[in-house]
């Protein structure tokens, strides 16, 4: 049904393709040198058919006239499949650059990419490498390339002559590692660990083998006092942040750094510092209206979690007349617990029931709106043209607003034009 519903957003099912749902569209004749015949099966698209039988989209719909839509095709349908067009002849380059590691045979499967990873060169170099392929993107098998020399092979080991005075230890630099990281692990400041390394001229570039110095953890800073009503103190774990510390305790970040000078450096803090976590600050006082507007329906209190548009929901209003119910909410975005806010009056009732005089030839029956529900989501309940729907109900002067116990007329598109007794729809 989905795929149906797809095809017809623009126009009307047709005669032809219904019958060919049912019994399966077969072509007199096949041209020469198909490669077989291939049955459709749910699911199935022009496109993912020509990809898994390797021929070119044009070249399927060519072979099929008797399919006169490509984009619709139904299980059931047959369809001949091309022969496989006849690839270039093999190209095989003239010579090949100095320092070339080798000739490779291009294989089914193969790309410019994957070689390039097999044989560990960039890319470029593999394409540079061979100007005879004049388009990367195709290759064919017994395409013969020619494979550059590997990438220089990384420095040297780099071993530090001597560690500064205070230092951890040595640390052998592994795959995958970074300075930041390293840093991270020792509870060192990035910065300590790069001075601490003169020998690694470039910190971004550390290769596996590579020997750091690891600087001694810097001093635990311990603050002398705690601001008044401060809730405790807290030791700084490895990973922390001054953001993560603030929000484990339910305080500002600004808050958290005023009330600990001694942290000179924020975005630096280190495992064993000792942080005073100041008091939370007290929510602000419950804001009451003097008076609600005439018509509102009653008073609600503002819960944890609660937002205005979710109280408007709830309330069934909208959530500007919520907004304008409540002058004293100077900025509707905050609300907290204990706030006291006016609901208005509901939504004026929508319009009495609209029930066609008559709905047109051939129409499936007569179905009642419920709650919830679209000129979409009916549409594809029942398997229409949601243009279709529409146009079979032209006492709805607006579908997109449709309401609880309106009437509406569900046309067939299952079968050619009569008339029924029009029986009302129910679903389930």
């Amino acid at each position: 049904m989905d795929e149906r519903i797809q095809s017809d957003c623009c126009q009307w099912i047709n005669k032809q393709e219904i019958g060919a749902r049912q019994a399966g569209r077969v072509p007199a004749f096949c041209p020469p040198g198909f490669q077989g015949r291939y049955t459709v099966v749910s699911g199935d698209t022009m496109f993912f058919i020509a990809q898994r039988f390797g021929v070119s989209l044009n070249a399927l719909i060519a072979a099929n006239p008797h399919i006169t839509n490509p984009a619709l095709i139904f299980p059931g349908d047959v369809l001949c499949v091309p022969g496989v067009g006849v690839p270039p002849g093999c190209r095989i380059p003239a010579s090949c650059p100095p320092g070339f590691q080798g000739r490779y045979t291009v294989v089914s499967g193969d790309t410019m990419f994957f070689i390039a990873q097999r044989f560990g060169v960039s890319l470029n170099a593999l394409i540079a490498a061979n100007p005879h392929i004049t388009n990367p993107d195709l290759i064919f098998p017994c395409d013969v390339l020619c494979v550059p020399g590997a990438p220089p092979p990384p420095p040297p080991c780099r071993i530090p002559a001597s560690c500064p005075p205070g230092f951890q230890g040595r640390y052998t630099v592994q795959p995958g590692d970074t300075m930041f990281f390293i840093a991270q692990r020792f509870g060192v400041s990035l910065n300590a660990l790069i001075a601490a390394n003169p020998h690694i001229t470039n910190p971004n570039e550390i290769f596996p083998c590579d020997v750091l110095c690891v600087p001694g953890a810097p001093p635990c800073r311990i603050p002398a006092s705690c601001p008044p009503g401060f809730q405790g103190r807290y030791t700084v774990q490895p990973g922390d942040t001054m953001f993560f510390i603030a929000q484990q305790f339910g305080v500002s970040l600004n808050s958290l750094i005023a009330a600990n000078p001694h942290i000179t450096n924020p975005n630096e803090i280190f495992p064993c510092d000792v942080l005073c976590v100041p008091g939370a600050p007290p929510p602000p006082p419950c804001r009451i209206p003097a008076s609600c507007p005439p018509g509102f329906q009653g008073r609600y209190t503002v819960q944890p979690g609660d937002t205005m548009f979710f109280i408007a929901q709830r309330f069934g209003v909208s959530l500007n007349a919520l907004i304008a119910a409540n002058p004293h909410i100077t900025n509707p975005a905050i609300i907290f617990p204990c706030d006291v806010l006016c609901v208005p009056g509901p939504i004026p009732p929508p319009p009495p029931c609209r029930i066609p005089a008559s709905c047109p030839p051939g129409f499936q029956g007569r179905y009642t709106v419920q709650p919830g529900d679209t000129m979409f989501f009916i549409a594809q309940r029942f398997g229409v043209n949601l243009n279709a729907l529409i146009a079979a109900n032209p006492h709805i002067t607006n579908p997109n607003l449709i309401f609880p116990c309106d009437v509406l007329c569900v046309p067939d598109p299952r079968e050619d034009m009569h008339t029924d007794n029009g029986e009302e729809i129910t679903v389930e």
